[in-house]
């Protein structure tokens, strides 16, 4: 008796461990579709690595305002948030991401947790004075130890003017 009972807790703590995989799928940086459905999908318009930050700016990109409803940003997609759950029933995995402006500035985010369908994005402020080459670095955090790890480096550069 004592054998089933054995066997059946190690498969079940396998598949609990298993859960708590995350896996990158997705990180960039372009314009989202940041409609009515944003936080149950993400919706890429248009991913890139150049990007004409007088031309974002003027068509409202900063605003979600670009061709109707698309915001310049960056993303990172893993699995749903179902996936890794912790004993609590809250995500076991957190996000944050630093940014390294082009004239060296850094700065770094706050943890957060992940829309349900696994991703997150945030808006990408390019000014006029922001022309270079841009880093954004994606880390997700082990909501129990506090643990970071770096899963995605995305580097684009604004232009002023087409690229």
């Amino acid at each position: 008796m004592k054998w089933p009972v054995f066997f059946m807790g190690l498969l079940l703590m396998g598949t609990t461990v298993r859960a708590q995989e995350w896996t990158l799928m997705d990180s960039g940086t372009g314009l989202i579709v940041e409609d009515k459905t944003y936080s149950r999908q993400l919706k890429i318009a248009r991913r890139g690595n150049k990007w004409d930050i007088r031309e974002l700016n003027e068509n409202g990109a900063r605003d979600g305002k670009y061709k109707g409803n698309q915001l310049f940003a960056a993303w990172i997609q893993g699995p749903e948030t179902k996936e890794f759950i912790d004993s609590s029933g809250k995500p076991a995995w957190l996000y944050k991401y630093k940014i390294i402006y082009p004239d060296g500035k850094i700065f770094e985010s706050e943890p957060s947790e992940f829309y349900p369908p696994g991703y997150s994005y945030f808006a990408i402020m390019a000014g006029s004075d922001t022309e270079g080459v841009w880093k954004i670095e994606w880390f997700i955090i082990k909501r129990s130890s506090k643990q970071s790890i770096q899963v995605a480096t995305n580097v684009f550069q604004a232009l002023r003017g087409k690229p």
